[in-house]
């Protein structure tokens, strides 16, 4: 096992499910007493990624145990690679997602990665059984599902415990980078809400960033719809377990436009504050809850299969409430952060 690890990722302060994985590998190296630093690439752009191999490369040279490179996403490998000259370096892991594998292998970066996959000092780890699947024809992998550091989960216990549900009518949440708005299929899920024909349901969305206009226009004038950008860790929260039904839509694609889930993290941040969950029906969240349990997922990625779903569901709160209850249950005990630290460092290091 090496002494050290760098991590190295695309991005920090954008929000979404990547993010809040780098953020916990961080935090298990941390508290596993592994020396980690981390550098981001600051924008997108040949200079940045000079910029970003500099920095590394200064750092790697103040070190003198031996350190692995831990890459938060494979476009990130052409950088390792070079780094990987130096001597301290003890080789390269590479997390993989979701639609970062299952897309359009047509550009030049995509042949240059697989290949850089290939090396002898690079471990591939993917985020599910489904992403490591579609990686399976060209590099077996292992699998290191998303997790929560002990900060984030107790915040989402704490959350659990505190947060008033509504008393009248039903209150729907989901969450999601809100630039990716439509990938994440909010047209299909406010349509299969409106296809049940109820007043007494009301959608809340969640997310980072800036909301586009096409987000506001398609909200504005929907009184069963509210959209909450920005929120803090605690707003988020208390969100999350204030909701009956946590539901993430998101469209699984292939392709030079790809986009699909590699696992959901904020189904299990939804299930740790005790609420259930519908997921995607296609793609990797089906590790993230277990189905007719804690969640489910409709048949197809159609807004009939999703109204039929939500029927289904909405039709019995006493179900309702032993899903929440068992998914707060299972969530905690199977992604307790002082478990998930030690099996971080196990398959990165």
């Amino acid at each position: 096992m090496s002494s050290g690890a760098l991590l190295l990722t695309l991005s920090r302060g954008l929000g979404g499910g990547i993010e809040r994985y780098v953020e916990t590998l961080e935090w298990s190296f941390a508290e596993q007493g592994i020396d980690c630093g981390r550098i981001d690439l600051r924008c997108a752009g040949a200079a940045a990624h000079a910029q970003l191999f500099a920095e590394a490369r200064d750092r790697l040279r103040a070190r003198v145990a031996p350190t692995r490179l831990v890459l938060g996403h494979r476009a990130l490998l052409p950088v390792a690679s070079l780094l990987a000259r130096d001597r301290t370096v003890s080789g390269i892991s590479v997390v993989c997602h979701g639609s970062d594998v299952w897309g359009a292998h047509v550009r030049p970066r995509w042949w240059v990665e697989d290949r850089l996959m290939r090396r002898r000092d690079v471990r591939v780890i993917a985020v599910s059984s489904f992403t490591a699947g579609a990686l399976s024809r060209g590099f077996p992998a292992a699998v290191l599902p998303p997790g929560l550091s002990r900060g984030w989960f107790d915040t989402l216990v704490k959350a659990s415990t505190t947060a008033q549900r509504r008393r009248h009518g039903v209150h729907l949440v989901t969450a999601f980078r809100l630039a990716d708005w439509q990938n994440k299929g909010l047209p299909e899920l406010m349509g299969a809400v409106a296809a049940l024909g109820r007043s007494d349901i009301h959608l809340t969305v969640c997310g980072t960033g800036e909301p586009p206009a096409s987000l506001r226009r398609l909200v504005e004038g929907r009184r069963c719809c509210t959209l909450r950008p920005g929120l803090s860790d605690d707003e988020l929260a208390g969100q999350l377990a204030a909701a009956d039904l946590f539901v993430l839509a998101t469209r699984t694609r292939p392709g030079r436009n790809a986009s699909g889930e590699g696992f959901g993290l904020v189904l299990l941040e939804a299930q740790v504050a005790g609420t259930p969950v519908v997921g995607p029906a296609y793609g990797g969240s089906h590790d993230a809850y277990i189905d007719q349990v804690t969640g489910v997922a409709p048949t197809d990625e159609s807004e009939r299969a999703l109204a039929g779903t939500l029927d289904d569901l909405l039709q019995c709160p006493a179900r309702l409430s032993q899903m929440g209850k068992r998914a707060a249950e299972w969530a905690s005990e199977s992604f307790a952060p002082e478990r998930y630290a030690p099996l971080a460092v196990a398959r990165l290091l």
